[in-house]
């Protein structure tokens, strides 16, 4: 069973004599932490030019039965944003258009998926929670939210930008046709990387270069790298 909420979860983990559900949870509150995500500036603290929103968890199980939890952001109560936030992905005949490049030029086709990749931008946004019971020891604590966390209306946005910028810094190109896929000139070919948000395709002859800049330079957390 799948729970709806914290206290369900906690709930369904005493039926079943386990810890498998607030497991999930301190993971997601860890992978959080470490992006410091969060600015906790104490209990009873409103912030001044910030909006009080609030978060919750959403829960799945994978195939594996492995529990997963997310924390995600009620962005339904934050302003509505007066610039766009409209982020574009890649086409699906842009993508094949890629994978016919390589095996036209007998390029490597890998893909990979950037872990927690919203959370690698900060968001514009000035928002604050107060931290609820998955919160654990910071249950009451005013946290002011820095990164472009999931459920936010603009962080598909900011993480847009900041692989666009990444992407730049590698001596990449947007094409002209798409600005989802990115051009590097090598001499005798080109490079591209076509994105779907957080999902990559990468064509290229040595498409481990690529996966080994974005993972020490720049400390992209990628799974499941590999051909495609």
């Amino acid at each position: 069973q799948v729970p709806r909420n914290h206290e369900q979860a906690m709930m369904l983990d005493k039926q079943n004599g386990n810890t498998l559900w607030r497991e999930a949870e301190l993971r997601e509150l860890g992978q959080i932490d470490e992006y410091e995500t969060f600015k906790d500036v104490g209990v009873g603290v409103h912030p001044k030019g910030y909006k009080k929103i609030r978060v919750h968890m959403v829960y799945d199980v994978k195939p594996t039965l492995v529990r997963k939890a997310r924390l995600v952001a009620d962005g339904q109560l934050t302003d509505t944003p007066i610039d766009s936030v409209y982020s574009s992905v890649v086409s699906l005949r842009g993508l094949k258009i890629c994978l016919f490049i390589a095996e036209l030029n007998q390029l490597e086709a890998w893909s990979t998926d950037v872990g927690n990749a919203y959370l690698e931008a900060y968001t514009q946004e000035k928002l604050y929670i107060v931290a609820g019971p998955e919160f654990h020891d910071r249950c009451g604590h005013t946290l002011i939210i820095s990164r472009a966390l999931y459920g936010l209306k603009s962080s598909g946005l900011r993480w847009w930008e900041r692989f666009s910028e990444i992407l730049l810094e590698m001596g990449f190109i947007p094409s002209k046709a798409e600005d989802d896929i990115w051009m590097r000139d090598k001499g005798s070919h080109y490079e591209y990387i076509a994105r779907y948000v957080d999902d990559l395709a990468i064509i290229s002859k040595n498409p481990q270069d690529i996966i080994n800049d974005f993972t020490e330079k720049y400390k992209l957390k990628l799974k499941e790298s590999g051909p495609i």
